[in-house]
């Protein structure tokens, strides 16, 4: 029967990690710092795969899409930029998965409400 290898931590190997474990950690910390987007971020709103409208994210609005303009949505749908962020209030979905996404405040990332074919995308203007 053979016998487990058993592993033997020396000084240099808590050292060794503990360097590279720094170094790691200075590494993401650098990417989040300095790959930030430069220029003015806007909010692209997309219905049925279509941009429709594009809004300041500097400005604080409600902003509210009736299903008599797009009769394909399942009914009315709003959403509000505050504070550079953006979030479905209300909105006509199955188990109102919708309006439970919360924030979205990166660049890139989109807030989706797939029932009503809706997507708003925070971009970096160029």
């Amino acid at each position: 029967m053979k016998q487990p290898f058993l592993l033997k931590k020396t000084p240099a190997d808590v050292y060794g990690l503990s360097i590279l474990m720094i170094l790691l950690s200075l590494l993401i910390a650098w990417t989040n710092l300095y790959n930030r987007p430069t220029g003015d971020l806007f909010v692209s709103v997309y219905l049925d795969n279509a941009l429709i409208e594009q809004h300041s994210l500097y400005e604080n609005k409600d902003i509210t899409y009736l299903q008599d303009d797009y009769p394909f949505m399942l009914g009315d749908l709003s959403i509000q930029i505050l504070d550079t962020r953006i979030r479905i209030t209300q909105e006509t979905s199955p188990l109102n998965i919708c309006s439970k996404q919360g924030w979205v405040s990166q660049p890139g990332m989109p807030l989706i409400c797939s029932p009503n074919s809706f997507m708003a995308v925070i971009e970096v203007a160029q």
